[in-house]
């Protein structure tokens, strides 16, 4: 890495990627659904997103919600997206693929690093490693499908949870190991320890309609101050201060 940690902000709407320069942000995780894990964006969508942000913006390619084993036609849609989404002017993608049995797919997640590399794309395999039979295997294989980031829990459902895998990982890794899910400042210094130097947070909270009965009134709106906290304490972190 150029900086000696990464925070990367998944998100959604287009407005809440405006100013995360400021806030000490390096990357956008582009996402659809984020309540469902975060699904394939739309190309207008990242077309929306990079007016927002010089940042470099990484798509997600999921179909759907659920496991991360796709058949034939998923899997040509997911292709299919990453041609769509290369052409908004996106820097990167974000997959996971596994068959039945918890091993990584190596043919299809062969053909989707081939095709992100053909469009010049970044590389991140998401948590579907949390739910790999073996994933010091599976990190093994994506070292050698030229994958540049896997985004981890550790195999549990908070990253602090997971800190024992997060570790062996990191101390396996020729890649970047980023910690994703319960990532804050309160738990920075631990993961930290892990080895940990790249962050991925969703900074948002739920403004409530009020009274309105159907709800449609209701809006996510971006947390600046959690992200602004990890910000700070991964900088103390750095410097050692």
């Amino acid at each position: 890495m150029d900086v000696p940690f990464e925070i990367e902000i998944a998100l959604e709407e287009a407005v809440h990627a405006k100013g995360l320069e400021d806030l000490g942000v390096h990357r956008v995780e582009l996402c659809a659904n984020l309540a469902e894990g975060g699904l394939t964006p739309t190309r207008g969508q990242a077309k929306a997103v990079l007016r927002q942000t010089s940042l470099p913006i990484y798509a997600m390619l999921r179909p759907r919600a659920g496991d991360f084993c796709y058949t034939s036609s998923e899997q040509q849609q997911m292709l299919d997206d990453l041609e769509h989404l290369a052409a908004s002017g996106i820097q990167g993608i974000v997959f996971g693929a596994l068959k039945k049995n918890g091993s990584l797919d190596v043919a299809f997640a062969t053909k989707v690093v081939e095709r992100a590399l053909s469009f010049g794309l970044g590389i991140t395999f998401h948590r579907a490693i949390d739910a790999a039979t073996s994933p010091l295997l599976v990190l093994e294989q994506l070292q050698a499908l030229g994958v540049e980031r896997i985004l981890t829990s550790g195999g549990a459902p908070k990253a602090l949870q997971g800190q024992k895998l997060i570790t062996e990982l990191c101390k396996a890794a020729t890649l970047s190991i980023q910690a994703g899910s319960g990532v804050s400042a309160e738990v920075a210094s631990q993961l930290w320890e892990a080895g940990v130097r790249a962050f991925h947070m969703t900074a948002r909270e739920w403004v409530s309609p009020g009274d309105d009965a159907l709800g449609f009134d209701g809006h996510w709106r971006r947390n600046d101050q959690k992200i602004q906290a990890l910000y700070w304490a991964l900088k103390e972190l750095a410097t050692g201060a």
